[in-house]
């Protein structure tokens, strides 16, 4: 699944990133890496940004480059 199909309030663990090297650092160095748990807080209205919590911190990430992180839910 990827991430912006996910809900709002629940844990996911990320399993994979697709993209390419640009991408891949940009999100490592915002701490979501492959294994990280994050959770979906909020989402902008009208294809806006996710807000995230990665590690305890709020990360804002566009659609496109969460349409590229595949998640798995915590059940």
């Amino acid at each position: 699944m990827k991430l912006i199909e996910g809900n709002i309030d629940k844990n996911y663990i990320v399993e994979s990133i697709d993209g390419g090297c640009m991408a891949k650092d940009r999100l490592w160095k915002l701490g979501i890496i492959p294994g990280v748990v994050i959770k979906i807080k909020r989402r902008a209205p009208l294809k806006g940004p996710l807000m995230l919590e990665v590690n305890g911190s709020d990360v804002v990430i566009g659609r496109g480059i969460a349409s590229r992180i595949n998640i798995k839910e915590i059940e």
